[in-house]
């Protein structure tokens, strides 16, 4: 029997993960104005509160589970617009559990591991990647040259996992991975970058110049392993845009009472006003792109790789987060676009859920293969 209902450890995590993103929405504003400037890596209202990240992530005895709790709790942190913990973990840390070898996960378990994927010629599809990686016999190094572009926790993190091209010594050719550490030589962060939305984030390019990395430091799981982490990151990003899709929908329903505008679900299409069918519909969409998230973080928990269901999840929640910000912007008008109110913030920061990760496009691709059967030349 599915449940829904959330339990007291749940209830508890998430209320302290909502009083805390109040808090980080007083911040928002500041840091989407100043994106040159990096947020702290704690805030100080945040000395004294636990890490929700970490509750979730710890286990939490009588809770719905833990990756269930977790997209949740990144949902509030994500309705607030700011994070009052830095997370200490990148997406490179997921894949470095994954892949990489005991005395490698050893060296870098408590790194912050960005993930350096996204190249001027390859966005969504890491087949055009052309940074490349040769083996120096004389050295036994390996020499990268190549750029990366819009990539997390770029400066605050402690190092990037690199997909590359390689050169084997042999000959052989394909794609792999390599932890570069700051202070490398040839590895160059860039400053942090101009953006539409998310302005708070960390975002930076980078760029490697005859960067000599040691071969410790080539992570050498196949490269279906290492991508393989994005069934977990990809409906975590659906259920980040949702927290950005509640904060319009509260707002717009906050304005709306004050122009005597009620929202009530008794009756039918014919009791409502156009304005408050407009927004049931709006929050039905909502709804429905939740389901998607949960349902994809419950298969995690019971071991079933949701490659389709995180698909499913990054989809509609990047279309969510997309259509309910636009659809709260035209029901108020013009105060929507005040910066006295965060509507504007939510409209540009959603945009970008519905791009990184997989675009949208590339994750309706993913379902139609699964679900028709078809293979990538016949959806070219």
């Amino acid at each position: 029997m599915i449940d829904f209902q959330l339990t007291a450890a749940d209830e508890k995590v998430l209320s302290s993960a909502h009083e805390q993103a109040i808090i980080g929405r007083r911040y928002a504003r500041y840091y989407d104005k100043h994106e040159d400037e990096l947020e702290p890596a704690e805030f100080p209202e945040a000395k004294d509160l636990p890490n929700p990240i970490t509750l979730a992530e710890e286990g939490l005895s009588g809770s719905s589970g833990t990756r269930i709790l977790h997209s949740l709790v990144m949902l509030e942190i994500y309705w607030g617009g700011i994070a009052l913990h830095r997370s200490k973990w990148g997406l490179g840390n997921t894949v470095l559990k994954t892949v990489a070898t005991p005395e490698q996960f050893e060296k870098w378990k408590n790194h912050t591991i960005a993930i350096a994927i996204t190249e001027p010629g390859a966005g969504s599809d890491p087949a055009n990647i052309r940074t490349t990686a040769t083996f120096d016999r004389e050295t036994g190094e390996w020499i990268l040259n190549g750029e990366k572009i819009f990539i997390s926790q770029a400066q605050s993190g402690d190092a990037a996992m690199v997909l590359s091209r390689f050169i084997a010594p042999d000959g052989s050719r394909g794609m792999t991975t390599f932890i570069v550490e700051k202070g490398t030589p040839g590895f160059t962060v860039g400053p942090q970058l101009r953006k539409l939305g998310i302005r708070s984030h960390d975002t930076c390019n980078l760029l490697f110049e005859n960067c000599r990395i040691p071969e410790f430091n080539h992570i050498k799981g196949d490269f279906k392993s290492t991508m393989s982490v994005f069934n977990d990151s990809r409906p975590m990003v659906g259920a980040m845009a949702l927290g950005v899709a509640r904060a319009a929908l509260d707002f717009t329903r906050e304005k709306l009472a004050e122009r005597g505008i009620k929202v009530s679900y008794r009756g039918g299409m014919r009791s409502r006003s156009a304005v408050v069918d407009r927004f049931i519909r709006l929050e039905a969409i909502y709804e429905a792109a939740l389901l998607t998230v949960l349902r994809s973080k419950w298969l995690e928990q019971q071991a079933v790789p949701p490659k389709v269901e995180a698909s499913i999840a990054k989809a509609a929640g990047g279309k969510a987060a997309r259509k309910i910000t636009q659809g709260c912007i035209d029901l108020l008008g013009p105060e929507a676009l005040s910066e006295d109110h965060p509507l504007d913030r939510c409209f540009r920061d959603g945009r970008i859920f519905d791009i990184y990760e997989g675009a949208g496009e590339i994750q309706r691709l993913i379902i139609a293969r699964s679900i028709l059967g078809y293979t990538g030349r016949d959806l070219r």
